[in-house]
């Protein structure tokens, strides 16, 4: 009553140029929409109440943090 599966051993799978270019578009639009729509806003929305509130270290850590988000959705906005 059991089934019998049997798996290809020497199956070779190859990677063309066209879908290593759609993988890697893929990724940037991936992270630039992460990066523009909600990495950046939250780390601004972050800097400015720690700056509201006095916690000037954790302020800066978010404007840094916002600077290499920054630079990151920069050179995925430019692939796409």
């Amino acid at each position: 009553m059991g089934q019998v599966i049997a798996f290809e051993k020497d199956r070779k799978v190859e990677v063309t140029t066209e879908r290593r270019h759609a993988l890697i578009t893929g990724l940037s639009a991936l992270t630039f929409l992460l990066g523009f729509f909600i990495v950046g806003p939250a780390l601004a929305i972050y800097a400015f109440s720690y700056t509201t509130t006095s916690h000037l270290g954790s302020a800066v850590a978010c404007v840094a943090g916002l600077i290499v988000t920054w630079a990151i959705t920069r050179l995925a906005y430019k692939h796409l």
